[in-house]
């Protein structure tokens, strides 16, 4: 009886007490500390599908595209109102491409370098 009554503490100890079965517990925040909330937003760097995108934007048959010089392949951008500030020059697009794979999303248009 004495044998069951002592592991029974000792397992009691071990699940109240922090740090005593080698778990380390990190420190509350302080009240003057801010913590950042997350709200259920994602940073665009951990946006699911995120991809940049190289090429020329060029206006083809009244919407503005991407040209990937390097898969010679097209891409339509959903923002036009952004592509137009680049037209005919070479860019750096941040978005998402749809399941269809022709229209990248945008999130960001940027002059290459």
């Amino acid at each position: 009886m004495k044998s069951s009554r002592s592991k029974f503490i000792f397992t009691m100890l071990l699940t109240a007490v922090p740090g005593a079965a080698g778990v380390t517990v990190p420190p509350p925040a302080l009240a003057n500390e801010s913590v950042p909330a997350n709200n259920g937003q994602r940073s665009q760097n951990d946006a699911p599908g995120l991809k940049t995108f190289a090429g020329t934007v060029m206006l083809s048959n009244g919407k503005y595209v991407l040209e990937d010089p390097s898969t010679k392949h097209s891409y339509y951008l959903d923002d036009a109102k952004a592509a137009k500030k680049f037209d005919g020059k070479m860019v750096a697009v941040t978005g998402t491409l749809d399941n269809s794979g022709y229209t990248i999303h945008v999130q960001k248009i940027e002059a290459a370098a």
